[in-house]
């Protein structure tokens, strides 16, 4: 059995169902660690003077894809500097995607709450329409009875026997 690559395998749970904010925080995830280390190395690789050590390297890509960006550890070369870029790129994508997907759980969780209210209102409004026909159809049934039985004697009160 063939094992896939985990940034493929969160590619394809997130193709399966995007719409789920579990698939996009892994995707999202994924990526940024991804880059975290494929810039690391890269700058590692082609910028030794700025950063001698692989740590050192993580760490500038780490501290840049935050968005905290110390200023500590910054690159001099171009490559280091486009790294740089993309890094800062996906860190804010990152932020934006994060930030959308928490206002959409909001929005969502508001929308069944509105819709419980207007079922609500509706099985409300059923409710009334049935109760106003059992009492028109027992107020028919007392003019019936009434019809039938004609004036009823009742006794005089004032009146002794």
């Amino acid at each position: 059995m063939k094992r896939r690559h985990p940034l493929q395998h969160a590619m394809d749970r997130f193709a399966a169902d995007p719409a789920s904010m579990k698939n996009a925080v892994w995707v999202m995830i994924v990526i940024t660690v991804a880059i975290v280390l494929i810039g690391g190395i890269i700058v590692w690789v082609f910028d030794r003077r700025d950063f001698p050590d692989l740590g050192g390297a993580l760490w500038y890509t780490l501290q840049t894809v935050t968005t905290v960006g110390y200023g500590d550890a910054v690159p001099q070369t171009v490559i280091g500097r486009l790294v740089g870029a993309a890094v800062m790129i996906v860190g804010v994508a990152l932020i934006a995607i994060l930030t959308a997907s928490i206002t959409s759980v909001f929005v969502e969780a508001g929308r069944r709450r509105n819709r419980h209210a207007a079922l609500d209102d509706d099985a409300v409004a059923s409710l009334q329409a049935r109760l106003d026909e059992v009492i028109g159809k027992l107020a028919a049934m007392e003019a019936a009875l009434a019809a039938r039985e004609g004036p009823v004697d009742t006794p005089d009160p004032t009146v002794e026997h």
